[in-house]
């Protein structure tokens, strides 16, 4: 398969980062559903750094690859919060660092863990209460539960995941329609 899935699969997916709603979003690839899946990957990064948007390898396998699209500056909005802070600096990351170097800390916890660690919802535009409140009561407990495990300002929430969702429906709908790719990411 080629750009048109790798387009599906974007705007399923991250449809809320390419609009800049969302300050990143992870995604999996299966190496083996494209042609030359780093070719593709690498055709794109004008685009995406036309736009604002950088992509970063969490993790890979001979088959899998695990990307995270985000925009900078929401990326680091989201993590240098006191609130994100006071999460990321227990867990080894330091205020000083860059993003690029919370990223390469990030990659690291899970190659040891070999598993999500909490704090991804922090990269993830998560709010931290709602990353706080996972982490203490171990993913239960929760008020709502969405595009994430909600456990603080539930309305708020529930109305940005609707935006969320109708992001992903439009920006889907317009792709279907035949409109340009690139012309449906928002410059950030």
């Amino acid at each position: 398969m080629g750009k048109a899935y790798f387009e599906q699969i974007l705007g399923l997916h991250a449809a809320p980062t390419l609009t800049g709603l969302k300050a990143a979003s992870l995604l999996s690839f299966r190496r083996s559903s494209f042609d030359d899946f780093d070719g593709l990957l690498e055709s794109y990064r004008p685009c995406f750094m036309c736009k604002g948007i950088s992509t970063f390898c969490v993790a890979e396998g001979t088959e899998y690859v695990l990307l995270l699209f985000y925009r900078r500056e929401a990326l680091e909005e989201a993590l240098f919060s006191p609130k994100a802070q006071e999460i990321l600096q227990p867990l080894g990351y330091r205020e000083w660092d860059t993003v690029e170097d919370m990223l390469e800390h990030l990659r690291s916890r899970m190659a040891l863990k070999k598993t999500f660690p909490h704090e991804i919802g922090l990269f993830l535009g998560y709010p931290p209460e709602d990353v706080e409140g996972f982490i203490q009561h171990k993913g239960r407990k929760f008020c709502y539960s969405g595009y994430w495990k909600v456990y603080a300002n539930e309305a708020e929430t529930r109305a940005l995941f609707d935006r969320y969702t109708d992001c992903t429906h439009a920006f889907c709908t317009r792709l279907e329609r035949g409109e340009p790719f690139a012309a449906l990411i928002q410059a950030g």
